[in-house]
């Protein structure tokens, strides 16, 4: 039976709770890999965005299927997310792979465990957004302007940096704020910002409204293939429950078959609306594409790119890619 929990994630900062690796990292949800009939106990946590896989593996019986239990809980940032399974409250979490490699740099001993969302070479999930009336038409615009964000120093901090640096600006000739997803309309709109950098159901919905202007879409640029989002566990309970991660990682496949096949539409629709609290027609316009292997070869580059923009200030700590995936995670290269 899976149970859900619709709150929201714990304010717990990634950085500090590096402390709590020894004494509470898997301690409360992940005490017991088993329950008394046989079947994992697992806690999960989602991100905003990139959430359907684990409700359609609740909706159609998979983690029963593969003999798990799951609590599934809506998370917030990755920074929060990731605090969250350090402090013990839950076992996986949706995280960022920026937010692996930095959290790694500083001893944090986390493990990517399985891709979840992934950046589309063929569409975009995300991207820079302007006023119409701004008279900003390019990334070359945007020097010196406010541009938000929902974390700072993530993906999308990022890669405008690499765009400023390609546009000839320098890469940090911009000011980031951030904001949450669901407010970044309203700042837009009352000129609280210059721009925007929303993803996913955020992206289809601001960028569809008529004042705004997409001027960039950096993310497909600079990291086409990269998980957006993926799963991720503290290196204590990976060793000590690599069976139930198992299961887990067998019950996203089975979930990510149901979500490609096109008669399965209607039904992925509705798990959008009712996570989300969306229109149908926001539901239809969201695109996301899912892969559960980790790639190695662009992960190492958006690596390396964290490193050259300062992202991570102990360089000499960055671990590689495969460093900081898990031994048994499904790769490619």
């Amino acid at each position: 039976m899976t149970r859900r929990t619709f709150r929201a994630a714990g304010v717990l900062a990634v950085v500090g709770v590096t402390a709590l690796a020894t004494g509470c990292a898997g301690a409360a949800a992940g005490e017991s890999e088993s329950t008394d009939g046989g079947t994992s106990a697992l806690t999960i946590i989602h991100a905003p965005i990139n959430y359907e896989l684990p409700y359609i593996a609740e909706q159609e019986g998979y983690f029963d299927e593969v003999g798990l239990d799951v609590t599934i809980k809506a998370g917030g940032t990755p920074q929060d997310n990731l605090a969250q399974i350090m402090g013990g409250s839950a076992n996986l979490t949706i995280t960022a792979w920026d937010t692996v490699v930095t959290a790694t740099a500083e001893g944090m001993p986390v493990l990517a465990v399985a891709g979840q969302g992934v950046v589309s070479s063929a569409y975009d999930t995300s991207g820079i957004i302007v006023r119409g009336d701004s008279g900003i038409e390019s990334v070359a615009d945007l020097s010196g302007k406010t541009i938000a964000y929902n974390d700072l120093g993530g993906g999308p901090h990022i890669v405008t940096q690499q765009a400023f640096e390609a546009a000839g600006l320098a890469a940090d000739d911009f000011e980031a704020i951030k904001l949450p997803y669901a407010s970044m309309q309203a700042a837009l709109e009352g000129g609280q910002v210059d721009a925007v950098f929303p993803s996913d159901s955020f992206y289809e919905q601001i960028s569809t409204v008529q004042e705004n202007v997409v001027i960039a879409n950096p993310t497909r640029e600079f990291r086409a293939g990269l998980p957006i989002t993926l799963w991720a566990g503290t290196q204590q309970w990976l060793d000590a429950n690599p069976d139930t991660v198992h299961k887990f990682v067998e019950a996203m496949t089975k979930a990510l078959a149901f979500y490609e096949d096109d008669s399965n539409h209607d039904a992925v629709l509705k798990i959008r609306q009712e996570v989300s609290g969306i229109t149908v027609e926001q539901a239809a316009a969201m695109k996301t594409e899912f892969r559960i292997e980790i790639p190695n070869g662009v992960t190492q580059s958006v690596t390396d790119a964290l490193v050259q923009f300062g992202a991570v200030e102990n360089k000499e700590d960055v671990k590689t890619s495969k460093e900081v995936i898990w031994s048994e995670a499904l790769t490619t290269d």
